[in-house]
C-alpha cells in the first residue's frame, strides 16, 4: 500500500529539519562574524524564512551553501531595515545637517595632516596617491625594498586616518 501525502510530506519535513540542524552551528558562525550581537537573531529568522520555503530546495544541490546564502540575505535585509528605521528617543529633539567645511578650510587640514607625516611618508604618499607611481617604481626611485615602500605608504595612511578623527588646532 503506497504512503500517504502527509506521510511523505512529514518524512520530508523531517529530513529537511535534519539538514538544518546538521548546518545551524555553521550558519550561526557565518552570522556571528557579520554581526556580534544579533547573530542569534537572524539564525532565527533564517531558520524561519527557510522552512518556509523549504519547498523550493533541491536536494541535489549544496544544502549548506544555500542555507548560508539564505543567512547572508537575512542580514543584509537585516541592514536595510534598520538603517531606514527612524531615530526616536527622548534624547532626539533636533538633528542639525552636518556643516559642510569649505575649500579652504579642507586645503588647510589636508596640509597640516600632510605635514605631520615624516618626509618619506609624505614623499611616497603623494607620488604613488597623486602622482599616479607604481610601488616598484617608487621602490627603485627611493633606492628602497618594495615592501618597505608599502610599509611606509601603510603607516602614512594609518596616521592620516587617525588624524581625520581628531580635531587639531595644531
Amino acid at each position: 500500500m503506497p504512503a500517504s501525502p502527509v506521510s511523505q510530506n512529514a518524512l520530508d519535513d523531517a529530513a529537511f529539519a535534519e539538514l538544518l540542524q546538521r548546518h545551524r552551528a555553521r550558519v550561526l558562525h557565518f552570522l556571528q562574524r557579520l554581526c556580534v550581537g544579533e547573530a542569534e537573531d537572524l539564525l532565527q529568522e533564517t531558520l524561519a524564512k527557510v522552512w518556509r520555503l523549504r519547498a523550493s530546495f533541491d536536494p541535489a544541490r549544496n544544502g549548506e551553501a544555500w542555507l548560508l546564502q539564505a543567512a547572508f540575505r537575512t542580514f543584509c535585509d537585516h541592514r536595510a531595515r534598520t538603517a531606514r528605521r527612524p531615530v526616536a528617543g527622548p534624547f532626539v529633539e533636533h538633528v542639525e545637517a552636518p556643516v559642510r567645511a569649505s575649500a579652504i578650510e579642507l586645503r588647510d587640514e589636508v596640509v597640516a595632516a600632510l605635514q605631520a607625516l615624516t618626509p618619506i611618508q609624505r614623499d611616497l604618499l603623494l607620488a604613488f596617491h597623486r602622482d599616479g607611481a607604481s610601488v616598484e617604481e617608487l621602490a627603485a626611485r627611493h633606492r628602497l625594498p618594495v615592501n618597505t615602500v608599502k610599509s611606509h605608504l601603510h603607516r602614512a595612511r594609518t596616521r592620516l586616518q587617525e588624524r581625520g578623527g581628531r580635531d587639531d588646532a595644531r
